[in-house]
């Protein structure tokens, strides 16, 4: 949870890859997923 909140993210539920914040306050879909780590 600290290391989100160092990225201004202080709303769950939140993704951060790679210290990008790729999502805020939803629960990101599948497809947005797989092309934020490339499967």
């Amino acid at each position: 949870v600290m290391e989100i909140a160092k990225h201004g993210v202080f709303m769950t539920p939140s993704v951060v890859i790679d210290g990008e914040v790729k999502c805020v306050g939803k629960v990101p879909k599948k497809d947005e997923l797989k092309a934020w780590v490339r499967i």
